[in-house]
Parts: C-alpha cells; sequence; structure tokens
C-alpha cells in the first residue's frame, strides 16, 4: 500500500511542480509587463528631455490697459517647483505686445539661481534649443526701469535653481523676484510705409499727391520688432519719395543701438543720404549712438534711410517720425546736386561740327527708330561692361555710368530725348551660376496705371541666338524685380532708356542698382551641398531652418532635379511646413501635362504613399514616417514659376508610434502584450491544462 500510495502521489507532486512554475510564468509575465511599461516611460522622458525642461508653470495674463499689472515670486513659491524649474508665460491678445518691468531681483551668489527672459515666443513653449535674450544669475537689489518688449504676444519666464534647500526656516535662501507688466496694442508701432514685395524689412513713403487736400503725408517708421530688440545681421532701407516742391523731414524719437567701443561707427548704425539710392556724396549724417535731438532735413524730395546692423549684439532699435514739407513760397526747388547728364542740355547749343559727329556715332550704334530699339543688342561699345568670375566672385553695377555726359551725348536723338543703352555681360566657370538681385529699381511702364514695358525704356535680359541678341524679359515699374539666375554660365542684360526719361509714377530715382554673384550652390543658402543641386539637413546640426527652391524667390531654373534630404536621429521624424508654394504645373502634374513637380518620399526611391504635387497651392504640412525624408523639386525646360519655401522641424516620435524603435526588446513585446490580452480564466484553463498533461 505503502508502494501504491507512493505511486499515486507522484503526478500530484508533478502537479504542485508545474503549478509553482505556472505562477511563476505569470509572475514574470506580470513583472516583464511592468518593466516594458517602465522602460517605455523612461524612453518617453528621455525623449521628452531633450527637447525641453519640464518646470511648473504660471500664466498671467490680467486685463488692464493702464495699471502695470504685477509678479512677485519668492522663495516658497520656488520650493515645490517641479525640476527646481519654474517658467511663467505672459500672453496677450493677437494684436498685442507685452512690456515687462523687472523691478527687484535678489538670487543667491554664484548663479545658482537664474533668470532667462524669452521675448521672441510663438508659444507657451519654451524648448531646449530656445535661446535667452536675456539672462540674470548673479545678486542684486535693485533693477533697472526700462522695460524688456516681446516681439509677439507673448513673453516667457524660466527660473532655475540649483540645490534649493529642503527647509526654508533654516536657510538664509531670500529668493525675491518683483516685476510689472502691461499690455500694448501692436498698431501703435507700426511702419506707415510700403513694404517692397519679398523683402524683410524695406519700405517706400510716398508724399501725396498734387490734387490731394490736407497734410503732404507724414507717419511713423520703426526698427525691425520695435519695441523688441531687432535681428542680428540685417539690412534694412527706408526710401522717402517726394514731390518736385516738397522736402523730407526726420525726427527720431527713440534711438537705441549697440554702445560704440571707440570713436565713430562701427557695426550697427544708420546712414541717410539726400537722395532716393545710396551715394556716398550725398551722405546727410550717420547716426550710431545717442539720438539727435534735432531734425533732419533733405535738400530736395527724396531721402533714403539705411539701417546696416552687421554685429552679433542688438538692442532696441529706433523710432522715428517723417513729414513731407512743402517749400516756402518764393524760394527755388530744392534738388540734389544735378547729375552731370544735366549737361547734356548744352547739346542745343553746340557747334554743329559736334553734333555731325553724333550723328555719325549714332548710325554706328544702329539704334535709329524706337522699332529698332526692340531689337537691343546691336554694337555699343561706347557702354559695355564684362564680369569675370575669375576677377570677382560678387559685385555690384548699375546705370548711373550712363547719366554721365559722354554717354548721354553719344546717345540717339529720337522725339526729343536721348537714348541710352549699356550691355552688361556676365561670364561664370562651370559649374557656376550667375545670380543678380536688384537694390534699386525705377525705369517708367507705359502710362501710370500700366504694369507693361516700354521696349526702348526698359531693361532687358537677352541672349544670343545665331549671333543674334533676342530679348527673353522685360523690366520695368517702380518695384524691385524678382533675383535673376543664368541657365548655363553666360548672362547678358541690356539697359535701354530715354533722357529726360517720361516719369509714369512719383519715384524720382531713375535707372537701377544691381548686386551680381557667381554661385554654384542656387542661391540655397542652407543645409550641406552634396553635389549639384542636392542639400543635405540633419538634425544634429540643426532642428529647424528654411529651405527653398533655387534662386528663390525669383523663378527657379529650367531643366534641374534638385533632392533635399532630411536625417533624423533614430526617435525623430520630420515635419515640413510650406508657406508658399508655386511650381508650374496642372492636373495629375505628370509629363503628359508637362508640369514640374515635387516629389515626397520616405525612401531614396519612389514613394508609393505621396502624390505628385504641382500648382498654386495654400500653407500645408507634410510628415515624414521615420527619420528620413526626401523632397525633390522636378523641372523641364516649358516654363518655370517662383518655386517654394518651407520651414522644417525635426521632432520626437510620440511614445506610443514609436514601439518600434524598441527593437532589442521585439520578441519580449509581442510575448508579454499575447499574454497580457489574455483574460484569467483562459490563463487557468492553461495552467490546468499543463498539470493535466503532466498526470
Amino acid at each position: 500500500m505503502e508502494s501504491g500510495f507512493t505511486v499515486s502521489l507522484w503526478p500530484l507532486t508533478m502537479a504542485a511542480a508545474t503549478l509553482s512554475l505556472a505562477l511563476a510564468l505569470g509572475l514574470s509575465v506580470a513583472l516583464m509587463a511592468t518593466g516594458n511599461g517602465q522602460l517605455q516611460q523612461q524612453v518617453a522622458n528621455s525623449k521628452q528631455s531633450h527637447l525641453w525642461l519640464d518646470c511648473s508653470c504660471l500664466h498671467l495674463n490680467e486685463r488692464n490697459a493702464t495699471q502695470w499689472g504685477r509678479l512677485a515670486i519668492n522663495a516658497s513659491q520656488a520650493l515645490g517647483a517641479k525640476n527646481n524649474c519654474l517658467m511663467v508665460f505672459i500672453a496677450g491678445m493677437d494684436d498685442e505686445l507685452v512690456a515687462f518691468r523687472l523691478e527687484q531681483l535678489q538670487l543667491r551668489p554664484g548663479c545658482l539661481d537664474s533668470v532667462d527672459v524669452f521675448p521672441f515666443l510663438r508659444e507657451p513653449v519654451i524648448e531646449n534649443a530656445t535661446l535667452a535674450a536675456d539672462t540674470f544669475c548673479q545678486h542684486s537689489r535693485n533693477r533697472s526701469a526700462t522695460p524688456i518688449y516681446s516681439a509677439g504676444r507673448l513673453l516667457g519666464l524660466r527660473l532655475r535653481f540649483q540645490q534649493p534647500p529642503t527647509d526654508l526656516a533654516n536657510s538664509s535662501w531670500n529668493l525675491t523676484l518683483n516685476a510689472s507688466y502691461r499690455f500694448l496694442k501692436r498698431e501703435n508701432f507700426r511702419t506707415d510705409g510700403r513694404l517692397v514685395p519679398h523683402s524683410f524689412c524695406d519700405f517706400y513713403f510716398f508724399a501725396s499727391l498734387s490734387g490731394e487736400e490736407g497734410s503732404l503725408g507724414q507717419g511713423y517708421f520703426h526698427s525691425p520688432q520695435f519695441p523688441a530688440h531687432y535681428p542680428a545681421h540685417i539690412k534694412c532701407a527706408y526710401k522717402f519719395i517726394g514731390r518736385p516742391d516738397t522736402h523730407v523731414e526726420l525726427l527720431f524719437e527713440e534711438l537705441q543701438l549697440p554702445p560704440v567701443v571707440s570713436g565713430g561707427c562701427q557695426l550697427d548704425a544708420l546712414t541717410l543720404f539726400d537722395t532716393e539710392s545710396a551715394h556716398m556724396s550725398t551722405v546727410i549724417d550717420v547716426l550710431c549712438s545717442t539720438r539727435p535731438t534735432r531734425r533732419l532735413v533733405s535738400s530736395g524730395p527724396d531721402l533714403l534711410l539705411e539701417f546696416n546692423a552687421s554685429s552679433n549684439r542688438t538692442a532696441k532699435g529706433f523710432r522715428g517720425k517723417y513729414k513731407f514739407v512743402s517749400n516756402e513760397p518764393g524760394m527755388p526747388e530744392a534738388t540734389p546736386p544735378p547729375p552731370a547728364v544735366l549737361e547734356a542740355a548744352s547739346v542745343a547749343v553746340m557747334p554743329e561740327k559736334l553734333q555731325q559727329q553724333q550723328a555719325v556715332a549714332a548710325k554706328a550704334n544702329g539704334l535709329p527708330t524706337d522699332a529698332e530699339l526692340s531689337k537691343p543688342g546691336r554694337s555699343f561699345e561706347q557702354c559695355k561692361q564684362t564680369f569675370d568670375s575669375r576677377v570677382n566672385k560678387s559685385g555690384t553695377f548699375d546705370s548711373n555710368q550712363l547719366l554721365l555726359a559722354k554717354h548721354a551725348l553719344g546717345g540717339v536723338l529720337i522725339g526729343g530725348s536721348r537714348v541710352l543703352q549699356c550691355r552688361y555681360e556676365f561670364e561664370a566657370q562651370p559649374p557656376e551660376r550667375i545670380q543678380i538681385r536688384f537694390h534699386d529699381f525705377n525705369v517708367p511702364t507705359e502710362h501710370e496705371n500700366s504694369t507693361a514695358c516700354q521696349p526702348g525704356d526698359a531693361l532687358h535680359v537677352v541672349t544670343e541666338v545665331r549671333g543674334r541678341y533676342e530679348t527673353q524679359e522685360l523690366l520695368c515699374g517702380a518695384f524691385l524685380p524678382k533675383p535673376l539666375m543664368s541657365n548655363g554660365a553666360r548672362l547678358q542684360l541690356q539697359f535701354v532708356g530715354k533722357y529726360p526719361p517720361a516719369m509714369t509714377n512719383k519715384v524720382q530715382y531713375y535707372g537701377f542698382r544691381a548686386e551680381y554673384r557667381f554661385l554654384t550652390n542656387f542661391g540655397i543658402m542652407s543645409g550641406v551641398q552634396q553635389e549639384d543641386c542636392s542639400f543635405v539637413y540633419n538634425s544634429s546640426e540643426r532642428i529647424s531652418g528654411l529651405f527653398h527652391s533655387p534662386n528663390f524667390p525669383g523663378y527657379y531654373l529650367e531643366n534641374v532635379v534638385c533632392n533635399y534630404y532630411f536625417y533624423g536621429a533614430s526617435d525623430e521624424r520630420v515635419v515640413l511646413h510650406f508657406t508658399y508654394f508655386d511650381v508650374e504645373g496642372i492636373g495629375s502634374c505628370d509629363h503628359q501635362t508637362a508640369s514640374d513637380f515635387i516629389e515626397f518620399s520616405n525612401f531614396m526611391s519612389t514613394d508609393r504613399k505621396f502624390s505628385r504635387y504641382c500648382g498654386r497651392l495654400p500653407d500645408f504640412e507634410m510628415r515624414s514616417d521615420g527619420r528620413f525624408f526626401r523632397v525633390t523639386l522636378h523641372s523641364n525646360d516649358r516654363f518655370v514659376a517662383i518655386g517654394f519655401r518651407a520651414l522644417y522641424t525635426f521632432e520626437a516620435i510620440p511614445v506610443n508610434n514609436s514601439i518600434a524603435d524598441l527593437r532589442d526588446n521585439a520578441s519580449m513585446q509581442s510575448f508579454v502584450s499575447s499574454a497580457l490580452s489574455l483574460p484569467a480564466t483562459n490563463l487557468y484553463k492553461l495552467i490546468f491544462y499543463i498539470m493535466f498533461m503532466y498526470i
């Protein structure tokens, strides 16, 4: 019986062992699930910590337009802050700015406590990569009453505390921050001029027309982002265009530029010219330190104010008031020093022999009629300029030399006007291309309300065909033309003008001033160029930035393929926000419609997930599935358009979408997820089934 009892007990012993094994297995499954959850949480925290510091937050939006709101922070509030960090966001309405005044600040010495100020926020988020405009980290008592202004509706503060005491009663931590703030209407700081299209801070200011009653025109002008600090490394032009019987008066109400270390102006300065274009012989004044209390007055109807900010330091900038004022009755009209072209008036009394010489020159020029002027490019040795990239990679050129008397006298007399012309030839070394950017431009159109150009009074973009020059494009008007870029190693322009000009607008300047550059990067300044038109953007280099089509905001090139490659970290993806999109094409953007197009792909090869994009589209976003993304521009030899401009950002992939990133634990995750999906009753059935099999 003992023997039989022993035998009958063996299956039960094995069953108990099996039960213990199953229970242990269940416990390990639970532990694995718990460990996996902790691992995912750690991954989430790691990703988040790379982007921003998780802090306690305080939001202020007290509505009082006449009184200053109050902000007070002490050690007791800071003691319980998450991660020893406190963020404060002061938010106004969309049409408002924030004025913040730090009145009292007491911090521990040695920069154990610090306060960062962020006046350029677009949303209430301060990332680790966001640069502070001001940082305070030293023991201080009373601060200056000078306010700090935001560029938009938001202003942020970040307070960080290193090794804060755990018990305030037994410590000497006397943290104190007292400040005030209020909201200001943004329209009070608006520049009253007309912004030049596709420019950042170039403005025209026009006097009222002769028939208008009341003021001839007055208003305010400001530095970019005023009253907040202006951006570094910018150049702005404020052009005041008056009537012939007026002059311009400027009065600066505020002027704050970075302090000058030694005598004279250095990097950031305001230069006033007594004409509508920049000529060093007409400089009225150069301002860079103290605000002038006197009015600055032009001698003629036009005035140019150039603001150059070349340093890394910035300041509040300037606020000024302009006014067009009529000249006093009986006084001769004040005009800038006349260019030598006015000397051409003496042609009427020149000896007959000299006039005959001019007639011979006219015949040699081959421009006897307006009809012939529509085909520029005939021999004109008197004015021809050649620019070779082997000599200079960049420079400027303009039409001013045509205003010299010797060129005016060599022109052709047609209909009472003297014809002026000059050819500008640019020669690059492959693979260079030529880009032209205009700084000043005014050539009259056919009539005041027209945009059509007159072939005999325009800047011609020409190309040589079988020994003859054919016009590809005519440029005229009072606004700056878009940048030009050559398709190859040569580019030719020819200016054909008349003196005196038949002005059809109230801009007094006549002609153009431009900058040329020999480029190999297609005018794309961002990313790292690999070969030809291919650019790489790595999140390790920069997490956000801009990219655009070649020659933007001018027309992109014919027969070009440009690739933009984006590489993020293993836990990042790419977000593209297109702020401008105009690519020549219609319909499905395929070869049957002879369309240019943009191709998006998560791979080096074609991605069937995305269709081709072309035409003119409103703002839109694209997101990659993983760490890599490709954007490719394809253009043919038919037509071109302006192209595109977009903002790229590398962002962390949400944890719920990044399980595939944990490849080392892939098999374990599969087992855990399937095991946890079983109900408890099914788990018990599995245990008893194992026991039964052993029995």
